[in-house]
């Protein structure tokens, strides 16, 4: 059947699935591509995967991913079949990671040489199909022996891994920070040094105590505490409010006329559409300056990673909204998460949202206001944890001028 549609067929067949645990449907063949990424970021094979994952007789989601397994292995083939030979980046990286060492033979001293000595930063969130070809290609190194570093000073190989674990955002597409958690464990070798940065010269320290007592809950590298090394500056508490688009309207025209950088970030592109007329013409006003005078930006959280602002609104709570079974499946068979939890991918996100507010609060260097809209969670949604459980009434450096915390 599906050589005799070689060449005709270009476009999905036309409907959408909504694979259980994700946000909404999707065509189908983006929904096939989103899952079987997911799978090969973990380091497995989807075909293979998908024979070890169990569903209810009668569960959609079984000819769903029975469908994957046959899509996925005709895909790959027919990339393999055009002229010159195409690979997606994931089948290239399983390759040469750890179940194929033999094809790491195969490559010359001069091709493997570059990657004796690495430096990897954001290591947080690097995924485990990424880690197998690193501890493969290194293992590949040391087999090899002297050889490899004829004409060197340095006689071995090094690995010098940069990032923070509190910053681990991407386990929702296969990232993990477990390899930067227990680095001497994943990446064995005769000496590990850790160095611990502590010094925060972007915001003050009520912004850095507050993202903090967040994150806490999440398990981390221990011994974390930042302190503020910039300029001394007035300690301000983060304010957190009920959603009044008025009242943001107007906290944003305030800072903007004092002069602030602002970043407007949020955990959903549809928080945009709730702007009032007054903010979003000062946004437009504001973007009319060009590249190089701008002083608002409209973000989202993740999309916000390694930037600041004098002034940050943070526009929605974080939350974990879903169960997913197929993805705490196959993180199973990955090896991530508790031995003993039936759902690990599950219980990595509900951490994930704390670390996703601790990124978004540490955007501020002066100001942070966190609007929440009680009324966003409904059904069991409203059941699942939130980031904003979080915010300490009795902490200096939170100010919760909520309705509910007023009352309360």
């Amino acid at each position: 059947v599906l050589q005799s549609l070689s060449g005709s067929a270009v476009a999905g067949p036309g409907f959408d699935y909504r694979v259980k645990g994700e946000l909404g449907a999707a065509p189908l063949l983006d929904c096939f591509v989103t899952a079987a990424s997911f799978i090969e970021n973990l380091g497995l094979d989807v075909p293979s995967a998908v024979a070890d994952m169990s569903f209810a007789s009668d569960d959609p989601d079984r000819f769903f991913f029975e469908g994957l397994s046959l899509f996925w292995k005709a895909f790959e083939s027919h990339l393999l079949a055009q002229t010159p030979p195409i690979m997606t980046y994931n089948r290239m990286f399983a390759l040469f990671g750890e179940t194929s060492p033999e094809n790491l033979r195969q490559v010359s001293d001069l091709m493997l040489r570059p990657l004796s000595h690495l430096m990897i930063d954001e290591f947080q969130d690097v995924s485990p199909q990424i880690v197998s070809w690193i501890r493969a290609s290194l293992r590949e190194i040391r087999r090899r022996g002297p050889a490899m570093h004829v004409g060197r000073i340095a006689q071995r190989s090094s690995l010098l891994c940069v990032g923070d674990d509190w910053q681990s955002i991407y386990g929702w597409r296969g990232s993990s920070p477990k390899y930067f958690m227990e680095f001497a464990k994943e990446f064995s070798s005769p000496a590990t040094t850790k160095v611990m940065l502590s010094e925060n010269f972007r915001s003050h320290q009520h912004i850095i105590d507050a993202a903090e007592h967040i994150v806490r809950a999440a398990p981390a590298i221990a011994g974390k505490k930042a302190r503020a090394s910039g300029a001394p500056q007035e300690l301000l508490a983060v304010k957190v409010l009920d959603r009044d688009e008025d009242e943001l309207a107007e906290r944003v025209a305030e800072n903007y006329n004092d002069g602030d950088s602002i970043l407007l970030l949020y955990r959903k592109g549809s928080e945009k559409a709730r702007f009032a007329e007054r903010l979003q013409a000062l946004i437009d006003s504001d973007a009319a300056r060009g590249a190089q005078g701008r002083r608002i930006r409209t973000l989202t959280y993740h999309s916000s990673k390694g930037l600041q602002a004098d002034a940050v609104f943070l526009l929605g709570d974080c939350q974990h909204l879903t169960v997913s079974p197929y993805k705490n499946q196959v993180y199973r068979l990955a090896g991530l998460g508790d031995a003993n939890d039936l759902q690990p991918f599950d219980t990595a996100q509900k951490d994930e949202v704390l670390r996703l507010a601790y990124v978004a609060i540490t955007r501020s260097a002066r100001h942070c206001y966190w609007y929440i809209d009680e009324n966003a969670g409904a059904g069991e949604s409203a059941q699942m944890p939130k980031a904003s459980d979080r915010v300490a009434r009795d902490k200096p450096f939170f100010e919760d001028l909520r309705s509910k915390a007023r009352m309360g």
